[in-house]
């Protein structure tokens, strides 16, 4: 029996000894990988820093060669538009301007390529708009720094990621341009019903119910247009080339979205603009659709043609994306638009500006049922119809005439 029991004790011994031999084997391999992975972090941090190191030295320097260049390049072209209007001497005096720039084919030579500098400094190159680099940043719309600070960083530098946002643009137009057309039309059925109803001296006309889908209809739109604000505003820093009114137009928007919002629902004036403001949200729904369509395809024709070089996904923005050939048919609907918003604006103005001629409701409530201020809202808001549609017409003027001299330089 003691013999025995002095074995099992050996052994449980032995067996103890074993495993504390394979645990602290085991934690030093622990312990060693732990301080090589250490070491490997802190390596990598060291490389992070080093490349941040370099890429600010690098854009920095890509900077200040991006400003360099585009003075030069836009002095070359003032000195060479300026040889066909100097006689005589004032041409001799500027002939280093091309070279040897003694007759009219030089100078035409010399154009020639300072307007292809031109056009690659303009993004008709692989390394995309080079103008983003101007200014080191500097040029930023106000919504952003209002909504990200000045010190949010938004230029992308390498060409896929450009692209990446001009793709993000577009599916985010298509996929709002038929939420509004389909949340306009439902809207608008429920106010004709309920006209209807109303005019038939029927009960259940859900006319309130209707109205309170407006002001969430009027909550996205106000969505809608901050959303598209800084997408484009991110865009244009990036290079697309969008007129400066396009962004601000949705600024105008969004003020007259807040000012809808702010009038009352069983306002008379305000049910009957409603009816109008929809029909002109269903338009813009359509011709959104009709934008979209028109970028795509102008993209994959100049993937077909093998000019993917170019700005060929650039960006237009607003209600301006007409373009010779593909799209020529849509030149009438923009106009279009513009004249029912201007139509709409008249119409909103004309029947309620009758409410600004008396002084109630200013500095003293209103009478019942006298409508002041629904009516004068409504009226504000068709002055700002009014002045935007102007606006948009005056802008897609200007469009087509640099898009036409644009085509006739090539």
């Amino acid at each position: 029996f003691f013999f025995q029991l002095k074995t099992r004790v050996s052994n449980t011994t032995s067996t103890s000894f074993v495993m504390d031999t394979t645990s602290d084997r085991e934690s030093l391999e622990l312990e060693v990988a732990c301080q090589q992975l250490l070491h490997k972090t802190r390596e990598f941090s060291v490389r992070v820093s080093s490349f941040g190191k370099t890429i600010q030295a690098q854009q920095e320097s890509i900077c200040d060669q991006a400003e360099r260049l585009n003075a030069e390049i836009q002095a070359r072209l003032d000195e060479v538009n300026s040889l066909s209007s100097l006689p005589g001497a004032a041409a001799v005096k500027a002939r280093h301007v091309a070279g040897s720039a003694s007759d009219a084919a030089s100078r035409a030579t010399a154009a020639a390529s300072l307007e292809t500098a031109r056009s690659i400094f303009n993004g008709n190159g692989p390394g995309g708009d080079l103008g983003k680099y101007v200014g080191k940043f500097s040029k930023r719309p106000l919504i952003l720094d209002f909504f990200h600070g000045p010190a949010a960083q938004v230029v992308v530098h390498r060409k896929d990621q450009t692209n990446k946002l001009k793709e993000e643009y577009r599916s985010f137009r298509s996929k709002c341009a038929v939420i509004m057309f389909g949340f306009a039309a439902v809207l608008q059925m429920g106010v004709k019903r309920s006209e209807l109803l109303r005019e038939a001296n029927e009960d259940l006309t859900l006319l309130p119910v209707v109205m309170v889908g407006v002001q969430l209809f009027l909550c996205w739109l106000l969505f809608f247009y901050t959303a598209t604000a800084l997408r484009e505003s991110v865009l244009k820093i990036n290079g697309s080339r969008i007129r400066p009114w396009w962004i601000q137009h949705h600024y105008w928007s969004m003020a007259t979205c807040v000012l809808m919002l702010s009038l009352p629902i069983d306002s008379p004036a305000v049910v009957s603009a409603c009816q109008l403001f929809l029909w002109w949200a269903m338009m813009q729904g359509v011709v959104m659709v009709l934008q979209n369509w028109y970028q795509r395809r102008r993209l994959y024709t100049k993937i077909a043609l093998g000019n993917v070089m170019s700005n060929s996904s650039d960006v237009f923005g607003g209600e301006t994306s007409g373009s010779s050939g593909q799209l020529f048919s849509l030149y009438p609907v923009l106009f279009g638009m513009q004249a029912l918003q201007f139509y709409i604006g008249i119409g909103m103005f004309s029947k309620t500006q009758w409410s600004w001629r008396s002084l109630e409701g200013f500095l003293d409530p209103e009478r019942p049922g006298t409508d002041l201020w629904g009516s004068r809202g409504v009226a504000l808001a068709g002055i700002m119809m009014m002045l935007m549609a102007l606006a948009n017409w005056k802008n897609t003027i200007q469009t087509i005439v640099l898009k036409g001299r644009g085509s006739v330089r090539r």
